[in-house]
C-alpha cells in the first residue's frame, strides 16, 4: 500500500507478466483521454509512451494489488494527441474463468492509482464519493 493509502499498481513489462500462457478478455474502453487535463500526461509518464509509440508502440502492462495482470493497449487518432485512448484487456490463463467482480475491484484499484497519479483537483476522496453514489462496493 502506498504512503496516500492508494493500493499499489505496478507497472511491468511483458518480461515480468506472471501470466505466461494467457488469453486477453476486454475489461474498458476509453476513448477520450484529453477529455480532462493531466490523464493523458500520467499515462506519458508512467509507460514512457513517446509518439513513435502512436505507430504501432507496444502495449503496456500492469499488476494490479489482487495480483491479477493485464494489458492496455493505447489507441492512436488522427488529430488527437497520443494516446488518444485505451483499451483495457485482462490476461487470463487459457481456461480460467473470469471473475467479474475480481475484475471490476481491479479496475476500480487502477482508478485510484490514475487519480493519485494525476492529482490537482482530482482526489481519491471525490473518487470514493462519486463510487458511493453509484454504490461501488470498494468505495
Amino acid at each position: 500500500m502506498k504512503s496516500n493509502g492508494v493500493p499499489a499498481v505496478n507497472i511491468i513489462n511483458i518480461a515480468e507478466l506472471r501470466t505466461k500462457t494467457y488469453r486477453q478478455v476486454f475489461v474498458m474502453s476509453e476513448e477520450r483521454l484529453g477529455h480532462y487535463a493531466g490523464f493523458r500526461e500520467a499515462f506519458v509518464d508512467a509507460f514512457a509512451l513517446t509518439p513513435a509509440d502512436a505507430d504501432g508502440g507496444a502495449p503496456g502492462y500492469f499488476r494490479a494489488p489482487s495480483g491479477r495482470e493485464y494489458q492496455i493497449t493505447f489507441l492512436s487518432r488522427s488529430g488527437q494527441r497520443f494516446p488518444s485512448g485505451l483499451e483495457i484487456h485482462a490476461l487470463v490463463s487459457y481456461f480460467d474463468p473470469v471473475d467479474p467482480e475480481a475484475v471490476d475491484e481491479d479496475i476500480w484499484r487502477f482508478l485510484e492509482w490514475l487519480i493519485a497519479c494525476v492529482g490537482g483537483e482530482w482526489t481519491i476522496e471525490a473518487l470514493q464519493a462519486t463510487g458511493k453514489v453509484y454504490k461501488i462496493p470498494w468505495a
